[in-house]
């Protein structure tokens, strides 16, 4: 195995060398990616407490990350009409995580004019998954990636029942940021401890989302014309970037109470990093979250771009009590026809017994194991509220 052949405690270059192995290829498509490389290299070589066999792993995986990488700029080679590919106003749901975005994702999906990345196409997006059979194997493995996954997190099904379609879960955008190493998605990167600073802080989110389409190109070549729907947890903090890459993207922007979102991501946060990681005082790790969150949302209500009265804000009650007439509140806000056939889908989506949000038991969690009450959260969040109405 290639990635056995690494050094204990192999350097940047022993890792790019493994990749170019792995995948018989060396053109990395740009050196964007390497300040973020030579963060986790440090991080995953001076933890002392990482066993050898988890920071094994962990390497291992990267080096599949990054052999993804040289596949994807060998299909730009070998298939010139990925470039010349258009990706024309996508409809992107973004809003913080625990905000109704999956459910909101879920039901724009059920559009028969719509199309949404899944769970394989992004983890092993080399050959074009457009130009896939429906039996490609590559959806059994995302299914055994997901069920690894979850073997290792006793319980994390509950609080996102949706990874129960193994392979064919809907991905968020986020997914895409790994391979320029600009994220650490928990499932793609699982092996490395989650919750730890290693992504390089770059000021270029016009280049953020010149990557995210590139990618987005990979997934559209082959396959019939349909307009994309997306989601993603971070685009609400980088909204210059995207309108920047994507004037015409139509954006649905998903609210909840934060009192709720903080509680929700907090027990969500704390599972990962204790499946992956070492958690230490939890009561001194969410003050830390939270305030970081407070100076997202600080950034959140200064940029003028939140303001765009072409987005379509979506109140989580309204979400959860009227769902399809909610979706059709943000058709109608973009102009797009609801048609019969998608309310039919949507109907039958929601009615659907495997689709309920409770499958898998009920998720619930309380600010105070982490030594936070609603009022910390209410004050912290004041303005945020009051924008948005919840």
């Amino acid at each position: 195995m290639i990635v056995s052949e690494l050094p204990m405690n192999p350097s940047v270059q022993d890792v790019l060398a493994a990749a170019e192995r792995a995948a018989g290829l060396d053109d990395h498509g740009g050196d964007g990616f390497r300040e973020s490389l030579g963060g986790v290299v440090r991080l995953l070589n001076e933890d002392a407490d990482l066993p050898a066999e988890r920071r094994a792993a962990a390497f291992g995986q990267l080096v599949e990350v990054l052999a993804g990488r040289l596949r994807l700029v060998e299909d730009d080679r070998r298939h010139p009409g990925i470039g010349r590919e258009e990706v024309t106003a996508p409809l992107i749901v973004i809003g913080f995580g625990r905000s109704g975005t999956t459910f909101l994702h879920s039901i724009i999906a059920a559009d028969p004019d719509n199309r949404a990345p899944a769970y394989w196409e992004v983890a092993r997006p080399s050959p074009p998954p457009g130009l896939a059979a429906a039996d490609d194997p590559r959806i059994a493995l995302g299914d055994r990636d997901i069920e690894s996954w979850l073997a290792d997190l006793p319980g994390f099904i509950t609080q996102h029942p949706y990874w129960d379609q193994g392979g064919s879960a809907l991905m968020e955008c986020e997914g895409f940021l790994v391979y320029d190493l600009r994220n650490h998605y928990p499932i793609q990167l699982s092996k490395i401890p989650y919750g730890t600073s290693w992504v390089a802080d770059r000021d270029d989110d016009v280049v953020r989302y010149e990557f995210h389409r590139w990618f987005l190109k990979h997934l559209q070549y082959g396959a019939p014309p349909r307009r994309w729907a997306l989601k993603g947890v971070d685009h609400q903090f980088h909204l210059a970037g995207l309108r920047a890459v994507y004037p015409d993207a139509r954006l649905v922007w998903a609210h909840r109470d934060p009192v709720q979102v903080c509680g929700s991501l907090l027990a969500v946060i704390s599972m990962l990093i204790r499946g992956t990681g070492k958690m230490g005082d939890p009561a001194e790790f969410a003050r830390a979250w939270l305030d970081r969150q407070g100076e997202l949302v600080d950034g959140i209500l200064a940029d003028p771009f939140a303001a765009d009265p072409a987005i379509c804000h979506v109140r989580y009650p309204d979400l959860v009590s009227d769902p399809v007439g909610t979706v059709r509140g943000v058709y109608d806000h973009f102009g797009l026809p609801v048609t019969a056939e998608f309310e039919r889908r949507a109907r039958a989506w929601l009615d659907a017994p495997e689709n309920r949000p409770d499958r898998h038991g009920k998720w619930t969690y309380a600010l105070a194991e982490y030594g936070l009450d609603e009022d910390d959260i209410d004050a912290r969040f004041a303005g945020y509220r009051e924008r948005f109405g919840v």
